[in-house]
């Protein structure tokens, strides 16, 4: 069987090593003229790393990643709000929630696709379903035909505006921009085996280690419109690491998302010999950090579909039956807010267990 993906970020990569897995003859377009690394770190969670080792790459995968163990929260005092204590997690869950650095995951994916074979410099222009096979044309005048054509193309996919009309976005009701980078972990005052947090309802800021030595900070400011807005915000919070680390944090490597809530969640993924997988499939907001995790979930399950039959027509069905409801569900969790925010949700290890374990997803 022959498979065109078009997206090699992290669910792009993680579906071509599952379908390979099968023997398919796989190929990963991707638009960038390298690998891609927005976000600077991630939070991948224990359903994460269920799906990551169901793909065979447990070791690679924690050699990579750092174990966290507890999730500290405190005010703009330094006084404590919540410890949740998740050492127990691997055995719990079946994976530890972990820190790990964006590029070196999508680094280890690529080693394990096989980085040669990615096609860089193919930005998809269309798609087209044409007898029982599926066409993608891309923007530098080639095409590609294959028995099945995935859309893994990010949150802004163009398979998927071209296949349903697309989604539409809408401003975050509690945060305009999420700010972020990655510096020495030694540089901060934090836990190095925790997540740590520090939250008032007009904004956050935490910080996770996430291996090589270096940590990753992230946050928002209720209101904030511009980085310098939101570094103001935490001058006064002098009883916290909070100054000292933006304050070392050179300004050039700090990025910036506009936060945009989801009007019309994809109903449909498959049309014909064309699905989605991801962000593509499922754009979410970043609070309940379930992203990353859904996309490696979504990867798994696609392979596992067609691992039960060759009927591409049944395995697609079975693959969105299973996850589209799931997925679904998360996007509405995501879209609650961040902790002591406008909704009062819950910090977001206390929400994972509650939210997403319990419904094993």
């Amino acid at each position: 069987m022959r498979v065109g993906i078009c997206g090699g970020g992290l669910g792009g990569l993680s579906a071509a090593i599952g379908l390979a897995s099968l023997g398919f003859e796989v190929e990963v377009f991707e638009k960038s003229s390298s690998l891609r690394a927005t976000g600077a770190g991630l939070n991948l969670w224990p359903n994460a790393g269920r799906a990551i080792c169901g793909l065979g790459l447990r070791d690679q995968y924690g050699a990579i990643s750092v174990k966290l163990d507890r999730y500290l929260g405190y005010d703009a005092n330094g006084k404590p709000l919540f410890e949740q204590d998740t050492r127990d997690w691997p055995r719990k869950y079946g994976a530890p929630s972990v820190g790990v650095y964006r590029l070196a995951l999508s680094s280890m994916l690529a080693t394990a696709y096989g980085l040669e074979k990615i096609k860089f410099g193919h930005e998809v222009r269309s798609v087209e379903n044409k007898g029982d096979k599926a066409i993608c044309h891309f923007s530098n005048g080639e095409s590609y035909a294959g028995d099945l054509i995935v859309g893994a193309d990010g949150i802004y996919s163009v398979i998927r505006d071209q296949l349903i009309g697309g989604v539409k976005f809408r401003p975050n009701d509690h945060h305009a921009y999420r700010w972020r980078a990655v510096i020495d972990l030694d540089e901060i005052d934090v836990d190095p085996a925790a997540q740590t947090g520090f939250y008032t309802p007009g904004g956050w800021l935490s910080v996770i280690p996430i291996g090589g030595g270096k940590a990753y900070w992230f946050g928002s400011v209720s209101g904030a419109r511009n980085l310098d807005e939101f570094i103001d915000y935490f001058r006064c919070w002098t009883h916290t690491h909070i100054p000292r680390t933006l304050s070392i944090t050179p300004r050039d490597i700090i990025v910036e998302s506009p936060l945009y809530d989801v009007d019309g969640i994809p109903y449909q993924w498959t049309h014909g010999r064309i699905t989605l997988l991801g962000d593509a499939a499922h754009p979410m907001m970043p609070d309940l950090a379930q992203g990353a995790s859904q996309t490696f979930i979504d990867a798994l399950a696609l392979r596992n579909a067609f691992a039960k039959t060759k009927d591409i027509d049944q395995a697609l069905h079975e693959y969105e039956n299973e996850r589209r409801p799931a997925a679904n569900y998360v996007v509405k969790c995501s879209q609650k807010g961040s902790f002591l925010g406008r909704n009062k949700v819950e910090p977001v290890a206390v929400r994972y267990e509650k939210e997403i374990e319990s419904q094993n997803i």
